[in-house]
């Protein structure tokens, strides 16, 4: 299994032409610590949590993995704030499952929840 480093272009690159193209996502939230660091005007630690998606793509019998971030949820946002951050999260992910299909990848849509 090869892990990319890249975005999702240069998936639609490999698949380009490919005789079997098949993905499937993983969804994450991950928590995270965002340490001080006064340069960056960060006073204290803050708890944050990333919501992530790896999408596993099997191109012509080869692996590939690409990890995508979306959106970075803080633990002392409301809970207004919060919602307004998965929302975010989902439109963007649904943006790039559209990309996928338009390029014949067919994907199955997962959306983050609480």
């Amino acid at each position: 299994m090869e892990r990319l480093k890249t975005r999702l272009e240069e998936i639609l690159e490999k698949a380009k032409g490919a005789e079997k193209v098949s993905c499937k996502v993983e969804l994450l939230k991950q928590p995270v610590r965002f340490l001080v660091h006064p340069e960056a005007e960060i006073t204290e630690e803050l708890e944050a949590f990333l919501y992530t998606a790896d999408f596993h793509f099997k191109i012509d019998d080869k692996t590939y993995v690409v990890r995508k971030t979306y959106a970075t949820e803080f633990a002392t946002e409301s809970f207004e704030e919060k919602r307004a951050c998965m929302n975010l999260a989902n439109a963007r992910l649904k943006e790039d499952y559209k990309r996928l299909k338009d390029e014949g990848i067919e994907v199955e849509e997962k959306y983050f929840k609480e």
